[in-house]
């Protein structure tokens, strides 16, 4: 007989956000059209102009996707630290059991998945379904709700924001 105990670690036996598999791939076109519009708007270098990602293909065969993704993340996070707090989250850091589905997800399907069938701007715009007060500053928008469709289209209010607006409006949340 084999016993599981549960700890409260911040490890729990069961993932807290069990998406289902049209959020997963909502989260990663956001994350994918905001990567490339910041491009786009000088707000962080873009990885196509410079050969990283040929670099990652050549060095990285097998997983040259994934690696190109997290400097993809890691490089957008940076500007978005500069803005909001580092103990909060935002679309390019999410709860550790988000993160990992996510991962899990970008290892088993093909890229086509979440390819982009628009330009960037348009696809943020098109998810920025809920409106929210246009804000010129980082915004705080709570917690990410269990309907994170939701969140990811308050995101995406402020990302078009931000976008369009040339404001500072990272939002964020715990």
């Amino acid at each position: 007989m084999i016993l599981i105990y549960e700890t409260y670690l911040y490890l729990p036996l069961k993932s807290k956000s069990d998406m289902d598999n049209t959020d997963i791939i909502n989260l990663l076109k956001l994350r994918f059209a905001v990567y490339k519009a910041g491009c786009t708007q000088g707000l962080w270098p873009c990885l196509e102009n410079n050969a990283a990602k040929d670099y990652m293909n050549y060095l990285f065969p097998k997983s040259s996707n994934l690696a190109f993704y997290n400097l993809m993340i890691n490089i957008v996070q940076k500007t978005h630290e500069k803005f909001i707090p580092k103990e909060m989250y935002s679309l390019f850091k999410c709860p550790i059991q988000i993160e990992e589905e996510l991962y899990a997800y970008l290892k088993n399907h093909p890229r086509d998945d979440i390819e982009l069938d628009m330009k960037p701007l348009d696809f943020i715009q098109s998810m920025a379904t809920i409106v929210c007060d246009p804000r010129f500053d980082v915004v705080y928008i709570g917690q990410l709700s269990d309907n994170i469709d939701n969140s990811l289209r308050v995101m995406a209010y402020h990302y078009a924001n931000l976008f369009t607006n040339s404001s500072s409006c990272y939002p964020y949340f715990n």
